[in-house]
Order: C-alpha cells, then structure tokens, then sequence
C-alpha cells in the first residue's frame, strides 16, 4: 500500500535522514521509536511532503513519485490519501471544533458544505466529542483538541493517518483518552504510521515496531519481537531504559 524507498534528507551538513526503507501494508499500525534526533519526525514529515527529501521514491496506491522531482500537483495528488496528525493540535483558534473539521474538507477537497458538516459530525462523534461542535480550542482540554485534530484527519477519509508523537504535549492523565481513540481506529482497520514513546501503545496495537536511530532503521518486527527479544544490542539498550530489560513477561 506505502512504499517508502531509499528515502535521505539533509539539512546542511546534518545528514538526518540515510537511505530508509519501509513497507506499510493496509490495515497496519507501523509505530517507530527511537531516541530524539534520531530522524523520526522528519521521515514523517518526508512522506506527507511537509519537508522535501532529497532522494528516494514514494508509493501510496496507484502514486508513485521520485521524492526530489515531485511536482505540486503530483503532491496534492499524494496528500490527498494521507492525513497528518500533529503534536501540537494545529487547530485553527478563531474556529470551533465543528469548523475546524470542515475546514479541510470544504477549502482543500472542494467538499459541498453540507456533507462537509455531516462528516465532521459524524468523525467529532466517533472521538468522543459529539458535545463540542460549538466549543473553540480555548475552551477545550489538550486531550480534547488532539480528538480534533484526529477527527480532521478521519474526516478526510485517507488512506493512511500519520501521526508525530500525538501525546508528547499533553498532561500524562490526557494521555489515555487520545490513545483510546487510536486503538479505536486501529481495530476499525485504519492504516497508521505512528511516531510515538507510548510503549504500551505500540506493544498492544502496532503490527509493526520499527527501532531509528542515526537516521537509519536499526531494526524491525512484530512488537512481540522487538519487545521481549530484539535482535540489536543497541535496541535492547534502548527499551532498557525506556521500559527496563525486556522480558516475555511483559507481554502477559
């Protein structure tokens, strides 16, 4: 379904992104981890072409693009199967939750204005917020405007949600009720790439752990594998200190 190959981005000198390969079939949930600088964020933000890579291909369907020549209008073909998940909301503050949805929808997609609300209703309802259609982001929680942010991105109906570290900026008591609408949208057989340090999320939904580091992938597997028996000692490091020595244990 995505195809990621031989993917590198330079910024000057510091070369973050080199030479990354990644399959993501339909239905998966691909989480990454990795410690900071490590390029996470940038292979995100490559593959929705909110930075421009400087070499490699991209698949998605039926699209398939050389990163560095891509046009604008072979972009625009691109995002319009993919949504992007921000770690800080990016709502727009002069808009309620409601507009904030449609936003997208009526002003990029060219969606009547009508359906645009039904499907903004009907995505703020499956987030749990079918209360807050008339709420501004100043009135809503940080949790709450993360469900936003994530009924945008549904309401689109993409192919593929991509989201950088979606609880790093919320309190930790915010964490679970966004988490709890990803797994929603996992079971529902959404696809997602997913950069995110919630092991437990990715222990419990992903189908796929890749571990970055240096800008390369160090390793890859079924969650069970990364988490009780990686391969690479610098994975093994890694887990180490985020969750202590992986064990069999952990998946009971």
């Amino acid at each position: 379904m995505l195809q990621i190959t031989d993917i590198h981005k330079r910024f000057g000198a510091n070369e973050v992104l080199k030479g990354i390969d990644i399959t993501v079939d339909k239905g998966d949930v691909v989480v990454i981890l990795g410690p900071s600088g490590s390029g996470k964020t940038t292979l995100l933000r490559c593959i929705n072409f909110l930075e421009h890579a400087d070499r490699g291909r991209i698949r998605l369907g039926d699209i398939d693009l050389d990163f560095k020549a891509a046009t604008k209008r072979q972009i625009y073909a691109m995002r319009r199967h993919t949504a992007f998940i921000f770690q800080n909301y990016n709502l727009f503050k002069n808009k309620d939750a409601l507009h904030n949805v449609t936003e997208g929808l009526v002003t990029g997609r060219k969606v009547d204005k009508k359906e645009a609300l039904e499907r903004a209703k009907r995505a703020l309802d499956d987030v749990g917020l079918s209360e807050k259609y008339d709420s501004y982001s100043t009135q809503l929680s940080g949790g709450e405007q993360q469900r936003v942010g994530i009924a945008r991105a549904m309401a689109l109906n993409p192919d593929v949600i991509l989201f950088d570290e979606p609880t790093s900026a919320l309190d930790p008591e915010l964490v679970g009720e966004v988490l709890a609408v990803m797994k929603k949208l996992a079971q529902e057989g959404t696809t997602m790439v997913v950069v995110t340090h919630e092991m437990r999320f990715a222990r419990d939904v992903a189908t796929k752990v890749i571990f970055m580091e240096d800008g390369r992938i160090v390793e890859e597997g079924p969650p069970e594998k990364i988490f009780t028996c990686p391969d690479e000692e610098r994975t093994k490091q890694f887990l180490r200190r985020i969750i202590g020595d992986p064990e069999p244990e952990y998946f009971i």
